[in-house]
């Protein structure tokens, strides 16, 4: 069959070269000309730190979230959620809507659905191996997030907002 049609094998990798390839544009695009924001981390599981190189995370919008979603009768939630950010770049739960925020100082994130749990952020960060201690007061994730409201988690901060890591973004302070 592939001998007969190797026009078409050749059509499927180029395919999925390209739609990857558009998805890392996408995401590099995010990281370079994404709006800055710090989101409030809730207390990490210790025990994940003793794995060397990864960190269970909890978002304290999740949290809100979960509590929205309580309220619903139809437990689904619209696709984004509006945040307050302040002059310190900290975002603050605002509201779950249907549509991106057109206000200023509101920036509008695309919600992921883990586990049956909404979430505005991924709930791990990997580091490298021996660096746990350098990350336990991570107490705010850094996020850039894209116009379309997709969020990367790109930095982990303490208490005082300072980036915790080797090499934290200088458009980060």
């Amino acid at each position: 069959m592939i001998r007969r049609h190797p026009g078409v094998l050749m059509f499927g990798w180029l395919l999925v070269i390209l739609v990857a390839g558009y998805a890392i544009v996408g995401h590099e695009r995010t990281l370079r000309e994404g709006e800055f924001v710090l989101l409030e981390l809730t207390p990490v599981d210790p025990r994940s730190l003793l794995q060397g190189d990864y960190m269970q995370l909890g978002f304290a919008i999740d949290r809100q979230l979960t509590n929205q979603q309580q309220r619903r009768e139809t437990r689904a939630l619209p696709p984004y959620v509006h945040i307050v950010v302040d002059d310190q770049r900290r975002g603050r739960f605002l509201q779950v809507a249907d549509w991106p925020a057109q206000e200023p100082n509101v920036l509008t994130l695309r919600l992921r659905r883990q586990g049956g749990q909404y979430s505005v952020g991924p709930n791990g960060y990997f580091f490298q191996e021996g660096t746990a201690e350098r990350y336990e007061p991570a107490r705010w994730g850094g996020f850039r997030v894209a116009a379309n409201g997709h969020a990367m988690l790109v930095s982990l901060h303490d208490e005082g907002l300072e980036a915790l890591g080797a090499d934290p973004a200088p458009s980060e302070k």
